[in-house]
């Protein structure tokens, strides 16, 4: 019988019959066996919890230690194209990785006393501050370009992809971002977009830039109220002379007339090459009794004869001038009513021009 139900027994002095006292020592044993059996399973339990929790904690461990080291490696593979930073809500660097002296050539510390003073005056820099401070307000941002000096004085084009980080209070703190050296790939790009905007031989626009340049001239110009001239310009003979010649001189021929010409019009004018030797200006923003002296001044410029490789060559021009609006408010019609004056200034002896106007006057 259990210890505990005998004292009790022997203190009240109670007779208990024997067979009662019997089932009950049976149902304390029974209950003791019951007992250890749920401590010993309770033991078996917790070891294997034990055991899975150290597995889990290895097994954890052991994914954080691959993926550091992935991660190591990933950024030393990657330090000759990233660096990371940080900006505080001032717009001033606090923190900038080790791999910025691998992009460009400056310590850390270097960087985050002078990291102002080596950006460029290029335009694509000139919304900087405007782009932070839209970061800094919590507006998502897609990512930029912007051009710096590297060390060597190089310059450098440098993918700008910033994130805001946030307090426990959902508060913007800081600004973190990646830099990613995009330098040759941006050259390449700038290249070909030059190269599909501009004439190959002669460097002036293209007959597409062309368009496009005037679909944003007409608009301007309706917007403003302003005019604008269409000089239709094509070269008196040029086959001639390039059949005689060889189009090694009539190559440098045109090059040599697009600098005089060049040199006549004003930064904001529009000059381009169409095709062979027809070209064509747009005197922007023009008032109407300037178009003349201009156009005069770039014939003139052609009664100089051009010495091409100990060669003489004497060539003249050809003009004809449409005006906006007074002779048409689309492209397409200004492009061919000056095209129609240059024709019949060829007709009436060359060198000279004819205004669209004066064909119906």
């Amino acid at each position: 019988m259990h210890h505990l139900l005998k004292r009790q027994l022997k203190k009240t002095g109670a007779i208990v019959d024997k067979a009662f006292l019997e089932l009950v020592n049976q149902a304390y044993i029974s209950a003791d066996e019951d007992r250890n059996l749920l401590e010993h399973s309770l033991d078996i339990s917790s070891k294997e919890m034990r055991d899975l929790y150290e597995e889990l904690k290895r097994t954890t461990q052991e994914k954080i230690r691959r993926t550091e080291k992935r991660y190591e490696t990933m950024t030393t593979a990657l330090k000759d194209h990233y660096f990371f930073y940080a900006h505080d809500l001032e717009g001033d660097i606090v923190y900038v990785s080790n791999s910025i002296y691998d992009i460009l050539g400056y310590s850390v510390d270097e960087f985050l006393q002078h990291y102002s003073t080596y950006l460029t005056d290029e335009k694509i820099n000139e919304n900087i501050d405007l782009i932070t401070q839209k970061a800094i307000d919590g507006e998502q941002q897609d990512p930029y370009i912007i051009s710096v000096y590297h060390k060597d004085k190089s310059v450098h084009y440098l993918e700008i992809t910033e994130f805001p980080v946030y307090n426990e209070e959902e508060e913007i703190v800081e600004i973190e971002g990646i830099a990613r050296d995009i330098t040759s790939q941006y050259l390449i790009q700038k290249k070909l977009d030059y190269i599909s905007q501009h004439d190959t031989l002669t460097g002036i626009l293209n007959r597409l830039s062309l368009y496009n340049k005037l679909e944003f001239i007409l608009s301007n110009s309706k917007r403003n109220h302003e005019h604008f001239a269409v000089l239709f310009l094509d070269l008196d003979n040029f086959k001639e002379i390039n059949d005689s010649l060889g189009h090694d001189i009539g190559d440098l021929l045109l090059q040599e007339s697009v600098l005089r010409i060049q040199s006549l019009i004003r930064e904001n004018d529009i000059f381009a090459r169409i095709g062979g030797d027809e070209f064509v200006i747009i005197l922007t923003n023009i008032k109407e009794n300037s178009i003349s002296p201009i156009t005069r001044k770039i014939l003139y410029s052609f009664r100089t004869p051009f010495l091409l490789k100990e060669q003489e060559v004497k060539i003249s021009a050809s003009i004809g001038i449409s005006i906006y609006p007074e002779d048409a408010s689309n492209l397409q019609s200004l492009l061919k009513f000056a095209d129609e004056a240059m024709y019949k200034t060829k007709e009436q002896g060359r060198d000279s021009f004819t205004y669209y106007r004066e064909l119906h006057s």
